[in-house]
């Protein structure tokens, strides 16, 4: 699926900015890449998940359809096989129900639990729950650090907006403003791009972002993206608004 790519090259659009450069005698040029770097902004804020709380709990969901997770004891019994001494199947003391079968994956380690959650992701970077025989056997503790290591990557999507907002090279003091914490700690593996900015004729300027993690679009769709960035133009257009009429009032009283 496609990347999510975001043109600022609206005409009503630029003829605003256009009468800001000639009001404020400040680039246009620059005000493009303030645009894209506040489109960049309105992206990240509408990509999946909400939260960090909302995508930690989505991770969760994710292993617990991939993994049936065996404590110590009975970790000992599967790997000597004597758990499946019901003709190949491990059967509940309580419930009576086969929970596991000689045949099922195991996995006792980190790289070995990796392995089997890439192997079963979808294009969108989910899962799909398997049935309680399909999944792999882990060992708790290998679990428990998995699940801790995989928690960490929450953002990585709105991480690559976050990239992209910082190389729009914005004439703003802190240009990651407001971005959180747990997702600038995903900027490292995350991944977005920045065209040149482009003057193709008069007051026409193009610029393109793009968010180049591997999942983008599944995170914001185009919906959403549309949404983001028709809101951070109205924000955009605010703002000149602001400043023309700030810029107007200065210059009648010095005429005063």
């Amino acid at each position: 699926m496609a990347k999510p790519v975001i043109q600022v090259d609206n005409q009503k659009f630029l003829r605003k900015m256009k009468k800001y450069q000639e009001i404020t005698g400040k680039e246009i040029g620059q005000l493009v890449n303030n645009a894209a770097r506040l489109c960049a902004i309105e992206c990240l804020k509408a990509t999946a998940p909400k939260d960090k709380q909302a995508g930690e709990k989505q991770i969760a969901g994710d292993l617990r359809n991939l993994f049936t997770i065996v404590n110590p004891s009975w970790w000992k019994e599967v790997t000597k096989g004597t758990a499946f001494s019901s003709g190949g199947a491990a059967i509940h003391n309580r419930s009576g129900i086969v929970w596991a079968t000689d045949t099922q994956t195991q996995v006792a380690d980190m790289s070995a639990a990796k392995d089997w959650h890439k192997s079963h992701k979808n294009a969108a970077g989910r899962t799909n729950r398997l049935g309680l025989l399909e999944r792999a056997l882990v060992k708790q503790a290998t679990y428990r650090k998995y699940l801790k290591e995989t928690l960490k990557k929450v953002g990585l999507a709105k991480a690559g907006w976050a990239i992209v907002a910082e190389k729009c090279n914005a004439d703003v003091r802190e240009p990651l403003k407001g971005i959180p914490a747990w997702v600038k700690r995903n900027m490292p593996k995350a991944s977005g791009r920045v065209s040149a900015l482009l003057q193709k004729e008069g007051f026409g300027f193009s610029i393109d972002i793009t968010n180049s993690v591997g999942y983008a679009r599944a995170t914001l769709d185009a919906s959403g993206e549309s949404f983001a960035v028709n809101l951070a133009k109205k924000k955009m257009i605010s703002m000149m608004n602001h400043a023309i009429r700030f810029e107007k009032a200065k210059q009648a009283e010095l005429q005063q």
